[in-house]
């Protein structure tokens, strides 16, 4: 079952109860049940919202469901843990958040191992886009990266060089001509 038929069956589960309440009671008893009925619905739909917002990139909105082997978490200074969908979007905020950055881990693209992102190698610009464009991908080996290279294009970057180059370009995506976005 998925998340959205999960949350939907207990809406409809707890509209029904509600319902039953109403038939049973007295006027003042009806309305204090509708009352309550309408709280418990924003109190759901205000969680629904929430739980389907940290499921995207909070740097361009992208799905992390389907770019998991592409994921870049950072964790800030004050301890909080952020989710991007992939290193475009985790070398950007690290670039600009240099000092407020407590450590980051990213997947190598190969393995889907997590890694920490100052030990790796990554390549830019690629012809295979995983998830944002221009592309960044993460290879915990250099000679992987290369390899990958040979087959689809694009640059090779050490951890430090690769976030002075993404500091040059944009927050956002730059889709290739002819490419758009779903």
């Amino acid at each position: 079952m998925s998340n959205s038929q999960f949350k939907c069956d207990i809406i409809t589960r707890v509209l029904l109860y509600y319902h039953k309440l109403l038939k049973r009671g007295g006027f003042m008893k009806r309305m204090k049940i509708f009352m309550l009925l309408c709280l418990c619905s924003v109190f759901i739909i205000t969680i629904s919202g929430l739980a389907n917002a940290a499921d995207k990139c909070p740097l361009c909105g992208m799905n992390i469901a389907g770019n998991e082997n592409t994921a870049y978490e950072i964790t800030f200074a004050d301890g909080k843990k952020v989710t991007y969908c992939c290193p475009h979007c985790g070398l950007w905020v690290q670039s600009e958040d240099k000092k407020k950055i407590k450590s980051a881990r990213t997947r190598d693209f190969m393995s889907g191992e997590w890694m920490d992102p100052a030990k790796m190698t990554f390549l830019f610009n690629s012809s295979a886009v995983p998830a944002c464009a221009p592309s960044w991908i993460a290879f915990g080996k250099e000679d992987e990266a290369k390899k990958f290279q040979k087959g689809f294009g694009g640059q090779v970057f050490s951890f430090e060089n690769a976030l002075k180059e993404r500091a040059k370009h944009p927050k956002g995506m730059e889709m290739p001509k002819g490419m758009k976005m779903k």
